[in-house]
């Protein structure tokens, strides 16, 4: 499988044709500066049903965690 790196701005201006190439199978990662922010890549509805139910309470457990972390970075 082949990746495609882009960065933040390339991102903005192509990302129809990112989003196509992920459809396609190809993997794009969006960096932001040197480093890797995020990757796109194809998702299919089995991939969707394979993820069971999270209950809320625990989805914002998760995400206060992580904002914690963020914090934690900031102040290091």
């Amino acid at each position: 499988m082949t990746m495609k790196l882009v960065n933040v701005s390339q991102a903005k201006a192509q990302l129809s044709s990112l989003i196509e190439a992920a459809e396609l199978g190809e993997q794009v990662l969006i960096m932001r500066g040197s480093r890797p922010a995020v990757t796109l890549m194809k998702v299919t509805e089995e991939d969707l049903s394979f993820h069971p139910e999270v209950p809320i309470e625990a989805l914002n457990d998760f995400e206060a965690e992580i904002e914690r972390e963020r914090k934690k970075r900031r102040k290091a």
